[in-house]
């Protein structure tokens, strides 16, 4: 069909150059030759059917790599990258499960996506969201984004990767709903991410009353770059108090409860003793008892005795760590509230063995 319209369109082009009124015009030559190719190709155009892929991306191909407990997925131009990551990924998991005392034996799916486009078809991410990392809850999959993704942001694959391996470990492991501020809180500690917390804000948050309730934080942090720096902070520095009080032994009670399908509130209450709310009381109490306004008197006379300019250029560099280091947590979380993206698309590694089932039909991590 479509070589019976070529040959039709260049005999109409042949006679139409030959009439005197064409020649007139004065386009020959090169025009003429012009003339005719644009004709073609508008021929061609309408004698083609539409393709809705025409202009696009190709598919991209996908190599896999079976280490342990991983399957490891990856393009071929970041071939180079999966090496370097391979031997940290299998030494984090284990420092991970190590910490956590959980041992998961269903595999592991890491795909590091090649493009921001491919982040986001992996993960249903919205585009313009800095999330560098996802884990898909009930879906036992880690989605990161290779640093050619956000070019001199200087941020860390294996940093980002180890975050979501606890995130992994605790869902792989219990199965089913954890309460998100555990599951955030675990993840910061296991992670070594404590440095990010801005324990004044969280300190005079408490002294004003505006901490966030813990029951609130158990499905959904608040909206707003605030509001989720709390959450985050609160999460962290909560879990960190309950590992001074009990050690892991009463995480791994809380943990072990919630697998074996407690409600977290009853849960928590068996495993430590005492009401949540009871435990939330105490920790806010010690929080509040750490403010001294002497403190920052003598932080501002200290301030001036070092030099201020070198002294709040520091703060400043510090500030902009820790406000990527939220932005990072916050992109995630609504990565991962993102609706599931449908079936297994062009350009989308193959589904593989698969771990975890929170009875969220596959949803994002803080939609239980």
């Amino acid at each position: 069909m479509i070589l019976a319209t070529v040959k039709k369109t260049m005999a109409t082009l042949f006679r139409f150059s030959r009439l005197r009124r064409f020649s007139q015009l004065r386009i020959d030559g090169p025009f003429r030759r012009m003339a005719c190719a644009a004709v073609l190709w508008a021929a061609l155009a309408a004698a083609h059917p539409a393709n809705p892929a025409w202009g696009q991306s190709p598919p991209l191909v996908w190599e896999k790599k079976m280490l342990t407990g991983i399957q490891l997925e990856y393009t071929p131009r970041d071939r180079i990258l999966a090496g370097l990551l391979e031997p940290a990924l299998l030494e984090d998991r284990i420092k991970v499960m190590e910490r956590l005392r959980m041992f998961p034996q269903k595999t592991l799916r890491v795909i590091v996506a090649p493009t921001r486009e491919a982040f986001q078809a992996l993960t249903g991410a919205v585009p313009g969201q800095d999330a560098l990392g996802v884990y898909l809850l009930g879906r036992g999959v880690i989605v990161v984004r290779a640093p050619r993704t956000d070019p001199g942001g200087g941020w860390d694959p294996r940093g980002v990767l180890r975050h979501e391996l606890a995130h992994a470990v605790i869902d792989l492991s219990i199965g089913r709903h954890v309460p998100l501020w555990l599951h955030e809180g675990l993840a910061i500690q296991v992670a070594g991410e404590l440095d990010y917390l801005d324990e004044t804000r969280l300190t005079l948050a408490a002294v004003a009353g505006r901490l966030i309730s813990l029951e609130v934080l158990m499905h959904r942090f608040p909206g707003g770059h605030q509001g989720r720096a709390l959450a985050y902070a609160q999460a962290a520095s909560f879990v960190r108090f309950l590992i001074r009080r009990e050690g892991m032994g009463g995480i791994q009670r809380l943990l072990d409860m919630i697998k074996k399908g407690t409600p977290p509130t009853a849960a928590f209450s068996s495993a430590y003793g005492a009401p949540l709310i009871d435990l939330e009381a105490e920790w806010q109490k010690g929080l509040s008892g750490r403010f001294s306004y002497w403190s920052l008197i003598t932080s501002s006379t200290l301030l001036g005795g070092l030099g201020i300019p070198l002294v709040l250029l520091a703060v400043w560099r510090r500030w902009l760590q820790k406000r990527r280091k939220f932005r990072q947590w916050e992109a995630e979380e609504q990565a991962r509230a993102a609706p599931a993206p449908g079936g297994n698309g062009a350009g989308r590694p193959g589904n593989g063995q698969t771990g975890g089932n929170n009875g969220s039909g596959g949803g994002r991590f803080d939609a239980p």
